[in-house]
């Protein structure tokens, strides 16, 4: 239920690649530290590339069968009213944070809410179950391919993470300019460097434990009770599933809001 986190030096056996300086490195470099929960620091997951890569095929997909149906001179299809709804809620969250320069900021907003979330979906369904059946994927030594929510991989709630810090700092140069050099030349600049690294630190690791512990619950009540119970554990995964979502999007701009309003 939490992957398998299958490492590039295991489905690549090419030295070259997959001891190059940027791949498959301990950059902490201390003894046991790549069998942690986080997974293993500095390797590539090609598992967690393949979920990643079919959370967002799965968001483009559904964008480019639903896109020529759109329409703006009369009422649209159920697909149209989705987005229409979509796009308000976005619109709603980054207007009321953002104030007027809500609009700039609104595209990555809106992708990561929706990435999160389908990435978190992605892993609510009873894979252990279908594991039985015969024709399930299994790994060179065998062992059978475990489907999870990328987002139980700590490199990628950190990478969403980096992704909203840099956004953070980039909006206070684009909104103030040089002027916001002043944050980092005040007596609270100590404040603003403890910011940077526990901002980003508590997006990745909320959104990673929630996740897999959702994911933990669920494995264990299909173990139990293989039948009702999981349904209704499920469904309370999918209540998370949006929940988290929308913490890690609230929380990324509110941060921005923060910045691009700083006096």
């Amino acid at each position: 239920m939490l992957g398998n986190n299958i490492t590039l030096r295991t489905v690549v056996h090419d030295p070259s690649i997959t001891e190059s300086p940027f791949l498959g490195i301990h950059p902490f470099n201390l003894p046991g530290v790549g069998q942690v929960s986080f997974g293993t620091y500095g390797d590539i997951h090609v598992d967690t590339l393949c979920l990643t890569v079919a959370a967002m095929a799965l968001i483009l997909g559904t964008a480019i069968i639903v896109r020529p149906s759109l329409t703006a001179t009369k009422a649209g299809g159920a697909g149209q009213h989705f987005f229409e709804m979509y796009y308000e809620f976005i619109e709603d969250l980054t207007h009321s944070q953002m104030g007027h320069v809500y609009k700039t900021f609104m595209p990555l907003i809106g992708a990561m809410f929706i990435f999160i979330l389908i990435g978190n979906f992605i892993g609510i369904a009873p894979w252990q179950v279908l594991q039985a059946l015969p024709n399930w994927p299994k790994m060179a030594d065998g062992e059978l391919f475990e489907v999870a929510a990328p987002t139980t991989d700590f490199n990628v709630t950190m990478a969403m993470a980096a992704i909203s810090l840099l956004t953070y700092l980039g909006s206070g140069f684009w909104a103030h300019g040089t002027h916001y050099f002043k944050v980092w030349m005040s007596p609270m600049v100590v404040i603003e460097i403890m910011d940077l690294i526990i901002r980003p630190a508590t997006l990745a690791l909320r959104l990673m434990i929630v996740i897999t512990a959702d994911e933990l619950l669920r494995a264990s009540a299909i173990l139990m009770v293989p039948m009702l119970v999981p349904t209704g554990v499920m469904a309370f995964e999918m209540f998370i599933a949006l929940i988290q979502a929308f913490v890690f999007t609230l929380l990324t701009t509110i941060y921005i809001g923060l910045t691009v309003s700083h006096e």
